[in-house]
């Protein structure tokens, strides 16, 4: 399976290389929206983890939004250190398939990942 993964912090894009060198998954890393909506609305990608947070021009949340506009229906995982009440509900409505909040755990990311392979 491709997997993208939109991460601005340096220790969470090593853990998750690490997690996913543990799978036969391929991934690909952006720093920032701009970067990886042409790859993405390319349908180069199964699923996307996205910081919601992301820094930038281009928010993960408009990211999502663009890319259901473009009729896209890849899995999008939202990732969040912001785990209030509503932040779940707010990632939804943009289009999120589901959520997961920072810091999480090998387990749960596995969980997430195996949940949404085809």
């Amino acid at each position: 399976m491709r997997i993208a993964y939109l991460e601005d912090n340096a220790a969470n894009v090593a853990l998750v290389q690490r997690i996913i060198s543990m799978t036969p998954h391929a991934l690909s890393i952006y720093s920032d929206g701009e970067e990886a909506c042409p790859h993405i609305l390319n349908r180069e990608f199964d699923l996307v983890f996205m910081d919601i947070e992301l820094a930038g021009k281009l928010s993960g949340v408009e990211l999502v939004r663009r890319i259901r506009e473009a009729g896209l229906q890849v899995p999008i995982i939202a990732l969040t250190a912001y785990a209030m009440v509503g932040d779940r509900e707010r990632c939804l409505a943009a289009g999120c398939t589901d959520y997961l909040s920072k810091p999480f755990g090998v387990e749960d990311f596995l969980g997430m990942l195996n949940k949404y392979s085809p």
